[in-house]
């Protein structure tokens, strides 16, 4: 579906609710990135998103028609903080009492100083960078996702259960990549088994100058490159080691969130080769996309989803991707349950205490008043905010993550992470390096292998990191990154090789014990046989 249908659809939703009889028409904004090609959300994704938001306004419209109407508010946050502010602006401007979104992080920042002084509350559903959590900086900001902290530790819990003992860290330089990035440092940097090597990519990203990021790597069986991208950028990676033939082994990629949404569903003989030679690359995202089968209200929006065509409503939900409805891992539940959570809140306020929504009072619902103003179950589990933080409460539902295999065009799930663990015996059907095997690739060196692809065991494991002192990366020198190897030094009086000025007073003892004992060779032999005169002395002695 063109980006050109959306405004027509609003249109249809405007026409339908101008002709219910309703106590109050509530403006709600959208900060969505448009589906243009120039995004650094893939446009197959951005669909997606486009496609939620009509299928949630759709389903949740009519059951509340009767107590207020909804009319909504599009506008492009792109991925861009200028963007966003302006779009943001515009929303203030028509008079919103709220907005869903932005959906990335560099936009939520562009976004926050309009909401905020506005004093409009905000809801993404995948902006996941650190930080936003400060009720003086961010008052307004509220997020259906977890933050990138317990995401680091998914990833680090991957490469501990790996045994990987080299890192490069693949960062783009912006909110969340650097966010992302500094978390997945933090938890690895005190490990003193691993090196790590941080890899700032510039962004926006120029896809003609990545050649040199892979130039200096030298990788092992036991090595992995972490990509802690959007997706773009990821793309952009991807295609540039593919290029340079790294793509099979040794080379191997673990991909964060953002690079598991890189869309592979696509036509053209290029990306047909990109995806063959990714075949077995890894990655961490929402666990099915935080669906939850047996019990999530999602079913009603997906049952309401499959009736339609994929030309109009656009996704991996009606596309014909088998399995179709577990693999929406974009973060489409949380975008819906933002969505669901305002229609909570404006009934609480219409409905429960008789008043007219306003974004004061959608505020003080947010932020718990009255209590359990916003309590639900929604698509992505139970959900409510926590009151100081705007974070969403894990009292309420925990964190989990999927661990991520790409067969074909998709990103299969085969392991299940939750509060630090992998809870589910993952099917480890195709975990393994990308590519065919070298020739030389014999005896010992393939068990190890073998014994590396079946790392993640049955049953209940420890994912987190296995070295509990940890050292806080400095936040200043994030230009060094493309050329220093960091490496935790070996503890002062602990094992390891001498050091070099020991070294060097070893020597200096041999050779002063040589020049003696040569010095007093030398002598005896003088004063006994070239002197014979000192003989009876010697004797005497």
């Amino acid at each position: 579906m063109a980006f050109s249908r959306w405004p027509s659809c609003l249109v249809v939703l405007l026409l339908i609710a101008s002709s219910c009889q309703a106590q109050q028409v509530v403006r709600l904004g959208f900060l969505l990135p448009y589906p243009d090609g120039d995004s650094a959300v893939p446009q197959r994704l951005a669909d997606e998103w486009i496609s939620a938001v009509r299928v949630a306004l759709e389903v949740l419209g009519p059951k509340y028609e009767n107590n207020f109407v909804v009319e909504p508010f599009v506008q492009n946050s792109a991925c861009d903080a200028e963007v966003a502010a302006q779009a943001a602006q515009r929303l203030v401007f028509t008079n919103v009492v709220g907005v869903v979104g932005p959906a990335c992080s560099e936009a939520v920042k562009g976004a926050n100083p309009v909401l905020k002084a506005a004093g409009i509350p905000f809801v993404s559903f995948a902006a996941t960078a650190d930080g936003f959590s400060s009720d003086v900086d961010y008052p307004t900001f509220f997020r259906t996702v977890f933050p990138d902290s317990d995401q680091a530790t998914a990833i680090v819990s991957v490469i501990e259960r790996f045994n990987f003992d080299q890192i490069h860290l693949f960062y783009s330089d912006e909110l969340y990549g650097t966010s992302l990035a500094k978390g997945i440092k933090d938890l690895l940097i005190g490990n003193r088994t691993r090196v790590l090597q941080p890899i700032r990519i510039p962004y926006p990203v120029d896809p003609t100058a990545l050649d040199k990021y892979f130039a200096n790597m030298k990788p092992s069986s036991a090595s992995v490159c972490v990509f802690a991208t959007l997706p773009n950028v990821a793309e952009a990676l991807w295609k540039t080691a593919f290029r340079l033939g790294q793509t099979k082994f040794p080379y191997w990629y673990l991909g964060a969130d953002g690079a598991v949404a890189f869309d592979l569903v696509g036509e053209g003989e290029d990306l047909a080769n990109l995806t063959h030679a990714l075949q077995g690359e890894i990655g961490v995202g929402p666990y099915k996309g935080n669906y939850h089968p047996r019990t999530s209200p999602f079913n009603e929006f997906k049952d309401f989803w499959a009736t339609k065509t994929h030309e109009e409503y656009p996704g991996l939900l009606t596309l014909d991707v088998s399995p179709r409805f577990t693999e929406a891992r974009a973060y489409v539940t949380n975008l819906i349950d933002s969505i669901y959570a305002f229609f909570i809140a404006f009934n609480n306020i219409v409905v429960t205490q008789g008043k007219d929504v306003t974004a004061p009072l959608l505020l003080d619902c947010f932020r718990g008043v009255p209590s359990d103003c916003v309590a639900f179950n929604g698509a992505s589990g139970t959900l409510k905010f926590n009151s100081s933080t705007g974070e969403r409460a894990t009292e309420a539902s925990v964190p989990q993550y999927g661990f991520y295999n790409l067969i074909d065009v998709t990103w299969k799930e085969k392991s299940k992470w939750v509060l630090g663990q992998y809870d589910i015996n993952p099917n480890l059907d195709y975990i393994e390096r990308p590519g065919p095997l070298p020739a030389n690739w014999k005896g010992d060196l393939e068990k190890q292998m073998a014994a590396k692809a079946a790392v993640i065991p049955a049953g209940i494991e420890n994912a987190q990191p296995v070295s509990d002192t940890f050292d806080t990366l400095p936040g200043a020198k994030e230009k060094d990154y493309n050329t220093t190897t960091t490496k935790a030094p070996t503890p002062s009086g602990g094992g390891g090789g001498p050091s070099t000025g020991a070294i060097v007073a070893l020597v200096l003892v041999i050779l002063v014990a040589v020049g003696v004992l040569g010095y007093g060779g030398w002598y005896w032999y003088n004063r006994n046989y070239r002197h014979p005169e000192h003989q009876t002395f010697v004797r005497m002695l």
